[in-house]
C-alpha cells in the first residue's frame, strides 16, 4: 500500500460543526453569535488550550455557512500598521472576488489567531489597531487565545463576546483516534489508543499527529509503541497550576490539571488553603470549599508514599474546592509560598538552636528530643525564670545562646 504523504491533522479537518470534538455549549454560542446580525459584541474572543478545536471551528462553521475567513496568525507580524494594512480592507467591504465566485457567500469574517502571543516592539500598538477595528468593523471580527488572562488583553477583553474551550474528553479523543485507524486500515490495539489520547491531554491535534508518527510505516500500533511518547506539559509552574486550578469552570477540569501538574501534592494544598480567602468572598462558599480542602488532606494522608491508587480521590476532593461556585472566579494575585513553609524558613534558625538543646538534655537523661521538649525544657524554663538554673546549665553543657534562647523563648 503506498504511503500517504499527507498530514492527517489536515485530512481530517473538520468541514462542519458537528465534526469537532467535544466543546457542545461553546460550539452553540459561537454559532448564535455568529448567526446574529444584531451582536451585544461586535466581536468574539475564543480562548482555551492549544488544540480543543477553537481555529477549527472558525473554519467549519465559516465553510458550513459560506463565510470567506481573512486570517491574520502568530507567525504574522501584529503591529498597528500590519493590521491596519489587513484588517481594514477585510471589515470595510464584501470582498471584491465575490462576484467572480460561482459560490455565493455571505461576506468576509476576520480571524485573528493567537492574539495572546502579540508581544514586543514588533507588534507595538497590536491590541489598539484591533479595538478600533473591530468598532469600526461591517462584519464579524473573531479572535482565538490560549491564554486571555495576560494584562495586555484585558482592554480587548472589554469589546469581545468570551467564549471558553474545555479540553476535549479523553474517551471522545479515543473514539475519534478510532474512526481514523477504520478509515487508514490500521490495526491499533485500544491500550495504545488510550495511551495516546491520554499523553495528548485532550489536544487533539497533538493526538491525530502521535497516531499518524507511529502507525502509518506499518498500519499497526501496539501499547509498546507508545513508549516513546513523553507525557505533555507536566513541568506546569506552581503559578500556572494555581491559575487553571481557580479558574476552572469544572471539577474535571480541575482534576484533569492536577493530574498532569509536577507541583508538591503537599505545597500545592497548603497554597490552595492560604488562598481560598481570595477566592471565595461568600462565607458559605469558603466554609464548603475547606470542607474539600480537609477531604483531600484525609486522602493525602492515607496515600502516603506507596497507596496511589487513591490519588484520584486526593485529586476529587481538592478539584471539588476549586469548583464550589465557577462563575465567581475574578483574577486574584496569589499568595505563594505556602505561609507555613515562609514561616518555617524564618524560624529555622530558631528550631535548630531547640532541636540542640532537646539534643543535649535526651543523651544525659537518656529521653528522646519529644520527651526532652515537652516536660524537661518548660522546667529548665521555669528555673531561669527564678534564677534557680545555673547547676543545671553547666551540668547540659549549653551554650551562652542556647542559654539566651531558653531565657527569651515564649512557647514551644
Amino acid at each position: 500500500m503506498q504511503r500517504n504523504e499527507s498530514l492527517w491533522v489536515e485530512k481530517y479537518r473538520p468541514k462542519k460543526k458537528e465534526d469537532i470534538m467535544g466543546n457542545e455549549e461553546a460550539k452553540e454560542l459561537f454559532v448564535e453569535w455568529l448567526k446574529n446580525k444584531r451582536h451585544t459584541k461586535k466581536a468574539v474572543l475564543l480562548y482555551g488550550p492549544p488544540g480543543v478545536g477553537k481555529t477549527a471551528l472558525v473554519n467549519a462553521v465559516a465553510n458550513e455557512f459560506n463565510y470567506n475567513v481573512i486570517e491574520m496568525n502568530a507567525s504574522d507580524t501584529r503591529s498597528e500598521k500590519a493590521i491596519n494594512l489587513l484588517a481594514k480592507p477585510a471589515t470595510s467591504y464584501t470582498a471584491l472576488d465575490n462576484f467572480t465566485k460561482t459560490k455565493e457567500t455571505k461576506g468576509n469574517v476576520l480571524f485573528l489567531d493567537e492574539v495572546d502571543g502579540i508581544a514586543g516592539n514588533e507588534d507595538r500598538g497590536g491590541v489598539n489597531a484591533i479595538i478600533k477595528i473591530v468598532e469600526k468593523s461591517l462584519v464579524p471580527v473573531i479572535m482565538a487565545a490560549n491564554n486571555p488572562e495576560i494584562d495586555k488583553l484585558r482592554p480587548l477583553k472589554k469589546v469581545c463576546l468570551l467564549i471558553r474551550f474545555q479540553q476535549v474528553r479523553i474517551p471522545l479523543v479515543i473514539a475519534l483516534l478510532q474512526k481514523i485507524c477504520i478509515t487508514e486500515n490500521i490495526k491499533a490495539e485500544f491500550e495504545a489508543l488510550e495511551r495516546i489520547a491520554q499523553n495528548s491531554r485532550g489536544d487533539v491535534r497533538s493526538a491525530i499527529n502521535d497516531l499518524q508518527s507511529l502507525s502509518e510505516e506499518n498500519h499497526i500500533l501496539t501499547i509498546q509503541d507508545t513508549i516513546i511518547l513523553n507525557s505533555r506539559n507536566k513541568d506546569i509552574s506552581m503559578d500556572d497550576t494555581l491559575r487553571g486550578f481557580f479558574s476552572a469552570q469544572s471539577i474535571a477540569e480541575a482534576s484533569n490539571l492536577l493530574r498532569y501538574s509536577n507541583v508538591d501534592y503537599d505545597e500545592f494544598i497548603l497554597t490552595v488553603s492560604d488562598n481560598l480567602p481570595k477566592r471565595y468572598s461568600n462565607n458559605e462558599e469558603l466554609s464548603c470549599a475547606y470542607d474539600y480542602v480537609s477531604q483531600a488532606d484525609v486522602f493525602r494522608g492515607r496515600v502516603g508514599f506507596e497507596n496511589w491508587h487513591l490519588l484520584k480521590y486526593f485529586y476529587n476532593s481538592l478539584a471539588q474546592a476549586a469548583a464550589v461556585n465557577p462563575n465567581s472566579y475574578k483574577p486574584f494575585t496569589f499568595i505563594t509560598p505556602p505561609i507555613k513553609i515562609i514561616t518555617l524558613f524564618w524560624t529555622k534558625s530558631k528550631r535548630t538552636i531547640l532541636g540542640n538543646i532537646c539534643n543535649k538534655i535526651g543523651v544525659k537523661c537518656h529521653v528522646s528530643q519529644d520527651k526532652a521538649k515537652s516536660e524537661f525544657v518548660p522546667f529548665i524554663k521555669s528555673m531561669l525564670d527564678k534564677k534557680k538554673a545555673h547547676p543545671i546549665l553547666a551540668w547540659f553543657n549549653f551554650t551562652a545562646e542556647e542559654v539566651n534562647f531558653l531565657n527569651e523563648m515564649k512557647r514551644f
